[in-house]
């Protein structure tokens, strides 16, 4: 894989977040800066990196000016990383056992040196980093093609086959030790909590890409919310705790040691309990291999559409669809041949009847009374409907029919952070708005098929967005 320095502005440019995308990221950032437990570990996080990283600085530029050889670094890394080098969390199988492989796989130490040196050394542009990973990563991988002359001579001795993606996240480990607020570190929480909220990354599953596109984004948000990258990646750690502590461990989060410096793990647990912030020195992430972050496939926003268009009809709804909508299909079935043909008068203003007519699926009983109103949020960010609502809600305030958000259960936390908007919160939509998950919706209908009687059973897989 070569990485071609003139393209390389375009492909790590990525798309210009919107005002909306900022406000939510600021909201987010104010519930990190409320949470005291959240600045404690982030007060530890800092210290301790502080603490550490001349030490591990000093050993590797000895390394880079060739004052020791590599399995001097290599022994001294890998011994320091599992005690008091922790911090970083480089022992894992991105970091010292990464370098480990290496050496073990290769009969040429001194070829795999000179490498090394070229590629840990810190860069001066994104041009000159992208060279130097896809250096390596030539240097680890098989060849492409015939190769001649010296490097024909070197190629099956000092060719280890170690997966790239270790060898991005080492060497930019290593980049962010020389200078920690132009290479911040490529932490799987950090992938992931900017990818979830608002989407602001997306892998694609090119190791020297991704890393150089999250950077940009990385730096740019930091930027914005008047961060350090340090305070940022404790940020996206804390959000990711949030997000999935109730879950199995995805990304190879390691809990925090206990006082008495053991390890511990346990499945099904949250990865990391603020509890143990005042007892424990460092909060530890060990990178897992790497996967490209995509959206679930299970259900998307059609789907879940269909969904709620047979559920209204199973419980003697009349259901409209909203008509930009209409021709899409689920399962060979197209939507609007489960819609009434129109939207009735409901007695409203014709601006609120408009915005009614543009919601996702409006359940109606009788000739025109609307039994509820739900918007489905499966893309990026779960404000356009809510803005939708919030609209409806200003022009006929006296509206008495329940109003729900659909999404995917990990965004809760996002559909309350949106609701704190002055703006939502002058109209009470807060109050009056109620979110159930697609998961639960789906994992609900054989129930609703056997008890359910009317509307007012959605009303048992709902909860209210209350934001106290």
């Amino acid at each position: 894989m070569v990485v071609q320095s003139a393209r390389v502005a375009d492909l790590v440019t990525p798309r210009p977040r919107t005002d909306l995308q900022t406000a939510s990221w600021r909201m987010l950032r104010e519930e990190w800066a409320a949470d005291s437990a959240a600045a404690a570990e982030c007060e530890t996080w800092v210290r301790d990196r502080a603490r550490v990283r001349p030490q591990m600085l000093a050993l590797l530029q000895r390394f880079l000016r060739g004052a020791i050889g590599l399995e001097q670094f290599r022994s001294t890394f890998d011994r320091r990383t599992r005690t008091d080098w922790d911090a970083f969390a480089l022992k894992g199988a991105a970091g010292a056992m990464f370098l480990n492989a290496l050496v073990k796989h290769t009969e040429h130490r001194v070829v795999l040196a000179r490498r090394l040196r070229v590629a840990f050394h810190g860069p001066g542009s994104v041009d000159v980093a992208a060279a130097q990973l896809a250096e390596l990563i030539g240097a680890i991988a098989p060849p492409a093609l015939p190769l001649d002359g010296n490097d024909q001579a070197e190629s099956s001795a000092a060719r280890p086959v170690v997966a790239p993606t270790n060898a991005v996240f080492f060497t930019t480990m290593c980049w962010h030790l020389q200078a920690p607020d132009q290479w911040p570190a490529f932490q799987p929480s950090s992938r992931q909590v900017l990818h979830d909220e608002e989407e602001l990354f997306t892998a694609t599953g090119d190791p020297v890409h991704d890393y150089l596109l999250f950077r940009e984004s990385f730096l740019s948000l930091a930027a914005v919310l008047s961060l350090t990258t340090l305070e940022l990646e404790h940020l996206c750690w804390w959000q990711s705790r949030r997000l999935h502590e109730t879950d199995e461990p995805l990304f190879g989060f390691e809990e925090a040691p206990s006082r008495h410096g053991r390890r511990r793990r346990s499945v099904g647990k949250p990865l990391y309990d603020s509890r143990y912030a005042r007892n424990d020195s460092v909060i530890r992430e060990t990178p897992p291999p790497y996967v490209p972050f995509t959206e679930p496939p299970a259900l998307d926003h059609t789907h879940v559409q269909w969904l709620l268009a047979k559920v209204g009809r199973q419980l003697g709804c009349h259901v409209w669809i909203a008509a930009n909508d209409q021709r899409r299909e689920w399962g060979g079935e197209r939507l609007g041949s489960l819609s009434v043909p129109a939207l009735p008068p409901l007695g409203l203003s014709p601006d609120s009847q408009r915005i009614v007519s543009m919601i996702d699926v409006v359940w109606l009983t009788g000739v025109n009374q609307v039994a509820a109103a739900f918007e489905v949020e499966h893309t990026t960010s779960v404000y356009s409907g809510l803005l939708r609502m919030a609209d409806l809600a200003a022009l006929s305030p006296n509206l008495s029919f329940p109003l729900y958000v659909v999404a995917p259960a990990s965004r809760l936390q996002r559909v309350r952070r949106e609701l704190v908007r002055p703006t939502f919160r002058a109209l009470e939509l807060d109050r009056r708005c109620r979110f159930f998950s697609s998961e639960a919706l789906l994992k609900a209908l054989p129930n609703l098929a056997r008890w359910a009687t009317g509307p007012d059973a959605i009303e048992k897989l709902a909860e209210m967005v209350t934001t106290d």
